[in-house]
């Protein structure tokens, strides 16, 4: 819980009219199902510690994922109206099959209309049903392209669907992915992509900088990356001889040879969209560690939270510490 109080104090160096704070899903409750890990009871009043901190902090979106609905569909209803931010998906239906949320929403700040979708890999869970997520994105994109410049998926994604979704090339800007436990380090080639790791010890800065909005968004990181990495392997081709020509080294090595070129190729694919760049995406990974003192509004929010697990907790349950700001407790 560390982690909340010390993303309230960095979200609040950044709160201007030109921020947008989002979150990709599965934020409530460590798995699908109470029944793993702590006792219920003391589960539900964490995860209330969360909405109430998040209401403080400021949100713009919130797209669940299958974690979120680990105590019913009523919890997540009830916590959506309790929330000062708007809960959206456009794949999870109530058995009626009626939208349980609005499917997106459309913020415009200085002329630029940004809307963010809500979107989920198909679970199970009692009293809903979650459709295919490539097949109701693409339904909502019609809706949404002609009234939008710039078009955010927050997308709760298994592989699979996130390789038949990109390959499906939907018109969106940028995808922010939860359910994954890597960190990205920038957001790919196509359409950027980031997944955020599920610890929540960082928080991630994403500018994007708008020149054009009917083009695409090269990300900066990709580029630079790409680059240094690129040159980092032809260097060791050379094996030392920084002079040599590669091409002619290993033209009778068909295999290296197409390292080489590879690399390369690389390379000019990198330069040639940072030269041609109108549309930038820079990010920023803020690590929330003991260095960042915690804002005292939600220290408040979960101090009280931990009082009332102590109330409710017998003399052995020890209420979990999370100094690190983890998500986990430290011990």
């Amino acid at each position: 819980m560390g982690g909340l109080a010390r993303k309230a104090t960095i979200v609040e160096q950044y709160n201007d009219n030109n921020i947008y704070i989002v979150d990709a899903g599965n934020l409530f409750f460590k798995s699908e199902s109470l029944e793993d890990g702590i006792p219920k009871e003391v589960a539900l009043i964490n995860a209330d510690i969360i909405l109430n901190s998040f209401n403080e902090i400021g949100c713009t979106a919130f797209s669940p994922g299958s974690k979120d609905f680990a105590a019913g569909k009523d919890f997540i209803l009830s916590s959506a109206k309790t929330a000062s931010f708007p809960f959206i998906s456009c794949n999870i239906f109530d058995s009626d099959r009626k939208l349980l949320f609005n499917p997106y929403v459309i913020n415009n700040q200085n002329g630029v209309r940004v809307a963010f979708i809500g979107l989920t890999s198909i679970f199970q869970s009692d009293g809903i049903v979650v459709e295919d997520p490539v097949s109701s994105l693409k339904g909502v994109l019609d809706e949404v392209v002609p009234i939008s410049d710039i078009r955010i998926l927050l997308f709760s994604s298994n592989d699979i669907d996130m390789k038949q979704l990109k390959s499906s090339n939907p018109e969106l800007t940028m995808i922010i992915r939860s359910r994954n436990k890597q960190r990205s380090s920038d957001g790919g080639s196509g359409i950027p992509t980031y997944t955020l790791g599920d610890k929540g010890k960082i928080l991630y800065k994403f500018d994007l900088e708008i020149n054009d909005s009917s083009l695409g968004f090269v990300d900066i990181a990709w580029c630079d990356r790409t680059i240094t990495e690129s040159n980092t392997r032809l260097d060791k081709m050379k094996k030392g001889d920084m002079l040599v020509d590669l091409k002619q080294l290993f033209k009778g090595n068909p295999s290296a040879l197409k390292r080489v070129l590879l690399y390369e190729s690389r390379i000019e694919e990198a330069n040639q969209r940072l030269e041609n760049a109108v549309n930038k995406i820079l990010i920023d990974k803020i690590e929330l560690g003991r260095d960042v003192d915690g804002d005292v509004s939600v220290l408040q929010i979960v101090d009280q939270g931990k009082l009332k697990i102590k109330e409710i907790s017998p003399p052995q349950f020890e209420v979990p510490h999370d100094h690190d700001g983890d998500g986990s407790p430290d011990h």
